[in-house]
């Protein structure tokens, strides 16, 4: 797990969406001291702000800084086979206690700074709601691996958040915004994500939260190429096709405002495979037929300095 978690952890400093300059918000959560007082903490928090969006973002970003991820709870989990607890009564009884546990959750997560998915999605829900923002507890699976592509079975659990901001649900996961406990800041990258790109790593049991027009298969979703961070740090858009399985003969293009001596580069197993890439004006374009690959495929940008990052993966088909 902590090797497939190492391609969710590089640095963003400050994801800027339309609309909205987080530097301040994340200034002045980041300024807050760390507490167990659940109702003082979020009043710190929010205090500043009168809008949905500031207050979310105040939250967020205080639980991504101050809470780590918990690979020995994880690897305890998984030898439990992540049972669900049975609760008896009647539906008042279970209900009382599914949130006396969900409490629990909380409590024990803040007292230790740290948590697996579901502390941190129970948190921020707990938080978010006492802040007057309605908040849903997603549960689903992610896809964690560029290998995963074409395979509906994936087995990787996961839970995250939808938030009503302004009368309108947005998607958020603080757990993949920590780093998932390595040194290198994931940078906050999962917020506020529009349903189109979490839909290519995160697929919901109930899908009702892709909040999409049109509802994805979990077929469609494992087909669908592999999200890394470089996708949202370099604001790529418009992938053509949408697809993660695409032939070798294939023209494959995306949106992506380059920084100053950047340029685009397809990586297989970390090794540049020259494959030509064009402009038109409006997209960078890939002809795959002008190399002959197979398997996973990853496409990249690489800086000035040489560094290449991956921004999403594909798997490039034969047959």
């Amino acid at each position: 797990m902590k090797k497939i978690m190492l391609l969710f952890a590089f640095l963003i400093l400050t994801i800027h969406l339309p609309g909205q300059d987080y530097k301040a918000i994340d200034a002045h959560s980041k300024s807050v001291k760390y507490s167990k007082d659940l109702a003082k903490l979020t009043n710190r928090l929010i205090a500043p702000y009168q809008d949905e969006e500031s207050k979310v973002r105040a939250i967020f970003v205080w639980i991504a800084t101050n809470i780590e991820y918990d690979h020995k709870k994880l690897n305890k989990m998984k030898q439990s086979g992540f049972q669900k607890t049975r609760f008896e009564g009647s539906k008042e009884e279970i209900k009382l206690q599914r949130l006396a546990q969900i409490q629990g959750f909380i409590e024990e997560t803040l007292d230790d700074k740290k948590g697996v998915c579901q502390d941190f999605s129970f948190l921020f829900q707990a938080m978010c709601i006492h802040a007057g923002i309605e908040c849903a507890f997603v549960t689903g699976v992610g896809k964690t691996k560029p290998t995963l592509i074409g395979h509906p079975n994936i087995q990787a659990k996961h839970a995250w958040n939808a938030v009503k901001i302004n009368n309108k649900w947005a998607l958020m996961d603080v757990t993949w915004s920590t780093g998932m406990g390595e040194k290198v800041d994931f940078g906050k990258g999962f917020f506020n994500i529009e349903p189109k790109i979490m839909i290519m790593s995160h697929f919901p049991d109930d899908t009702e939260w892709q909040l999409l027009d049109s509802v994805y298969s979990k077929t469609t979703f494992a087909n669908l190429p592999y999200l890394y961070p470089g996708f949202i740090k370099y604001d790529v858009s418009e992938i053509s096709p949408f697809d993660g399985r695409v032939h070798k003969k294939d023209n494959i293009g995306l949106k992506i405002k380059l920084p100053d001596g950047a340029k685009l580069t397809i990586t297989k197993n970390k090794k540049n495979m020259d494959v030509p890439v064009s402009f038109d004006g409006e997209k960078y374009r890939f002809d795959l037929s002008s190399k002959s690959l197979s398997g996973n495929i990853d496409v990249c940008i690489k800086s000035s300095d040489g560094y290449v990052e991956p921004l999403y993966g594909l798997s490039v088909v034969t047959k």
